[in-house]
């Protein structure tokens, strides 16, 4: 007989129906974490503190081939993340790690941004100002790590996302994000 082989998934839902979702998966017995944030929101006549999803529509869940089925027919679940056509898996460090953060999650921002790996750009501030490269990486949701062509090897220095500017390449033009 095998054994069941477990792993985090990401679970993708319909909008505002993530907490529906996760409270249907915890009553079948399916390991998730659904990672929450306190947010403070003011209306006209009061202010409330109100938990938010960290990543709205977003649940991960540690299943089997089974439970994935099974989380999958959840109303309110869409699909699975998929990365290069297979479905994505979500390591137990960054599990772990996220767990961690979440113990302040008053210091957890969540950043959106148009860059994209590979896209050119141009340090706008700081130190490394005017230096052009290559977006390599992603580091956190606050900084980047650019390519450096000025040496000949790759040289990677961390730039907040504000930093930079995406260039045009035909022209090297700044493109302001």
């Amino acid at each position: 007989m095998k054994t069941p082989h477990f792993r985090w998934l990401v679970l993708y839902t319909r909008p505002r129906y993530d907490k529906k979702v996760q409270g249907q998966l915890d009553e079948a017995g399916i390991v998730n974490y659904f990672p929450m944030r306190e947010e403070l929101h003011e209306w006209s006549d009061r202010m409330k503190v109100v938990e938010i999803p960290l990543f709205p529509s977003y649940i991960f869940v540690y299943v089997d081939e089974r439970k994935r089925i099974a989380a999958l027919q959840m109303d309110g679940s869409l699909k699975f993340v998929h990365f290069g056509g297979e479905i994505a898996e979500v390591s137990q460090r960054t599990i772990d790690n996220l767990r961690l953060a979440m113990i302040r999650p008053e210091a957890v921002r969540i950043e959106e941004t148009t860059l994209r790996l590979g896209q050119r750009v141009r340090v706008k501030h700081g130190p490394m100002d005017g230096m052009k490269g290559n977006l390599f990486e992603f580091r956190g949701h606050t900084r980047v790590a650019i390519r450096i062509e000025v040496v000949n090897q790759i040289v990677s220095v961390e730039v907040p996302i504000g930093d930079l500017v995406t260039i045009t390449p035909d022209k090297e033009e700044d493109i302001h994000i």
